[in-house]
Formats: C-alpha cells, sequence, structure tokens
C-alpha cells in the first residue's frame, strides 16, 4: 500500500514537471474524447495522524477495576478520485487505509492484567472504499447512489445508500431525501482474549433535508435523521468493573433508536471571507442527549491563500446504565466513556493555497492542527496535511 501512493506521488510530480516544460496534447495520447468516456477532474492525497490519551474504565490496560488506558495512535493516508462521465454522472472513488497503535486493543489478549501497559501496543491496519455516483437526471433532480466497505483483523463493514434532491423556485430551495443501510460483522471475544464466533450488527438511516438561499451571501439548511439499530451494539472487548474487586463483559441493549436534526448556515462577508454556523440535537432511546455548537470561519488572503479557523462545543447526558461499578446482576451495563455524561471541545486551525495554472487547472496544499479535549479526562491531537490536482 505504501508503494501505491509513492507511485501516485510520482506520477503527480510527473504531470506537473510536463506541463511545465510545455502543453501536453491528451488527444493524441488517449484518442478523441468521447461524449461519455470517464475525465478525472481532481486527484487528492491526504495524510492525517490522531494521537489520543486518556483513561477509561472499559479500557482492560490499566488496573483490575481501572481506569485503563485508551492511547490510541492512528495514521491514515488517504486518495480521493472524482471524475466526470459525460455532463449527467459524476463519481468520489476514496480510498483511507488506518494504521493503528492501541494500547487498550493490545489488552484483549492478555485478560485484565494490572501491567499490561508496560506491554508493547498491538498494530492494526484497515482499509476502506467508498464510491458515490451523483446522476442528474434533470435539470433540477439529482440521484445519488453510494456503496462502500471496510476491512480490518477483526472487523468487517459494508454499507449501500441512495438519495434523490429536488430542486424548486429555480434551485433556490432544494429538498433530498435518503437511506443509508450498514451491516457490520466482528469477533466476539472473551475475558482472556480468545474470539468465540461473529457478532453482528445492522444500521439503517432515514433522513430528509432542506437547503434554502436566504440572500444572495447567504444559505441555509435544516435536516432531521432517524436511525435505527439492531444487533450486537457493544465491540465484544469493552469491560465493566464488577462489585467485588473483578470485572465482566459489557452487557448493550439489543437495539437503538436514534435522532438528530442539523441546523446550518453560511454567510459570505464583504472582506472575502466565509462565516459558517453549526448546530446539532441528538436523542436516543438510551437516555443520551447533545447539544453541538460550531462556528468556522474562512479568510482568504490574496487571490491564493487562505486561512481556517474552527471551534465546536459538545455536551451531552450519560445512557442511563452507565456505570463505573456494577452489580454483577446489572443488565444492560456499560463503563464506555463515550456513553458518559460530558462536556467536549475541539479547536482547529487550516492554512491552504491554490496555484491556478491555467488550463492545466490548480495545484491545491494544506495543513491542518486540530486540539480536541473533554471533562471525562480523554484528549487527542489531529495532524493533517494534503495535495490535490484540481484538472
Amino acid at each position: 500500500m505504501t508503494r501505491f501512493f509513492l507511485a501516485v506521488l510520482l506520477v503527480l510530480a510527473w504531470t506537473s514537471a510536463a506541463r511545465a516544460e510545455g502543453e501536453i496534447d491528451y488527444a493524441k495520447i488517449l484518442g478523441p474524447r468521447e461524449s461519455d468516456a470517464l475525465e478525472i477532474t481532481s486527484i487528492a492525497m491526504r495524510l492525517t495522524a490522531y494521537s489520543q490519551e486518556g483513561l477509561g474504565f472499559q479500557s482492560k490496560a490499566g488496573p483490575v477495576q481501572g481506569p485503563g488506558s485508551e492511547r490510541l495512535t492512528v495514521f491514515e493516508p488517504q486518495l480521493e478520485v472524482r471524475a466526470k462521465q459525460g455532463d449527467r454522472i459524476t463519481h468520489r472513488v476514496w480510498v483511507p487505509v488506518d494504521i493503528v497503535t492501541s494500547a487498550s486493543a493490545n489488552a484483549i489478549d492478555r485478560g485484565a492484567t494490572p501491567d499490561v501497559i508496560t506491554n508493547a501496543s498491538q498494530h492494526n491496519e484497515a482499509g476502506s472504499i467508498d464510491w458515490t455516483m451523483q446522476y442528474k437526471a434533470g435539470d433540477t433532480t439529482t440521484v445519488t447512489l453510494r456503496s462502500g466497505a471496510h476491512l480490518e483483523e477483526e472487523f468487517r463493514s459494508w454499507l449501500v445508500g441512495a438519495s434523490v434532491s429536488q430542486g424548486f423556485f429555480e434551485q433556490n430551495t432544494v429538498i433530498t431525501l435518503g437511506l443509508l443501510s450498514s451491516l457490520d460483522w466482528f469477533d466476539n471475544f472473551e475475558l482472556d482474549g480468545s474470539r468465540n464466533g461473529i457478532k453482528r450488527r445492522s444500521t439503517v438511516t432515514g433522513s430528509v433535508g432542506v437547503t434554502q438561499v436566504l440572500s444572495p451571501s447567504t444559505l441555509a439548511s435544516l435536516s432531521y435523521g432517524i436511525t435505527t439499530q439492531a444487533g450486537e451494539l457493544g465491540n465484544t472487548w469493552n469491560i465493566v468493573p464488577i462489585q467485588g474487586d473483578t470485572v465482566d463483559h459489557e452487557i448493550m441493549p439489543a437495539s437503538r433508536l436514534r435522532h438528530a436534526i442539523v441546523a446550518r448556515v453560511a454567510q459570505a462577508l464583504p472582506w472575502s471571507a466565509v462565516l459558517k454556523g453549526y448546530y446539532r440535537f441528538y436523542a436516543d432511546d438510551w437516555a443520551i442527549v447533545g447539544h453541538t455548537f460550531e462556528v468556522q470561519l474562512l479568510q482568504h488572503i490574496g487571490k491564493s491563500l487562505y486561512a481556517g479557523f474552527g471551534w465546536r462545543h459538545h455536551t451531552q447526558t450519560g445512557a442511563r446504565f452507565f456505570t463505573t461499578l456494577a452489580d454483577p446482576s446489572m443488565a444492560p451495563r456499560t463503563a464506555d466513556s463515550d456513553l458518559q455524561a460530558l462536556d467536549s471541545d475541539s479547536f482547529t486551525g487550516r492554512l491552504g493555497i491554490d496555484i491556478p495554472r491555467g488550463r492545466d487547472g490548480t495545484l491545491h496544499f494544506d495543513i491542518a492542527y486540530e486540539r480536541y479535549f473533554r471533562t471525562n479526562d480523554l484528549s487527542s491531537n489531529v495532524f493533517t496535511c494534503s495535495t490535490a490536482i484540481l484538472f
């Protein structure tokens, strides 16, 4: 996989150098263009480094009754290709590859040994492919189809979905209906780390949204999504501290019903900037209620350079069955810190540059950093850099 990404970078560098020397006659190389031929419009490479630190009672990487380490490091190279097929069809293929080092995952194979955190962390590689096809059925109607698959050592996932967008009033109002379904298939771990069969989980999400042009400089959208899940809704290796100085499996409900309402607004500012606002309300039948607020400012500096800044705040109640010390008969039960009552904040900064190259398109480069932290002892740093050619 590493050789593949290096090969892509070399091709991009060769193409850029060839263009610098003179105009490339693609027709002589590829032949005459057909009306329904596949034409690449952009190729992008992105590398993300994610480093997480913290403690959680669901982790085995610590004392018997926790909390254990939630240390996690992820390196994720990504490739994205966009293409047109005639005047009506566009494609997006996204291929992320995760290289994961996790203290908690390493502890799976060692039960609840107190000194587990002193051992080398487990390394895991995972890959996905996500393909989205958009078809312009008419001047005001767009149909989108999506499919994808994810593969890693103890986990498999497949998804398929579709949406339809219909414009009204000269495209000033657009209504979108969507449906997305996924199936997860993963190993069932015992407390001693052994594998005992396969667990499955299914997820179906339906959504409806409306996007409205409020003025020549203001765009707003509102959407609602409902999600139903069934099957094993944990990950089979989380633990729960149990009275009597021991631990046992997490026991999750067999189903979950989730609701989300999202509102967005984007406002162009007179000084070559865009201000974006975001709010999300979330509620489910596990008694979790969440509110997320986000603001972003994108500022252009000259014709090619831009900078972005963002802040996001999230607050939620905990699941009614969350505990850090359970009675042996308690069910359902979880000690997962993601399902605990918490507040979180993240701050982001981004710097990018677009270099026009006439008929040869545009070169794009950007770097970004995000700092995330929350009240139940978890924090992370995220670094991202990317490069792209837009034809």
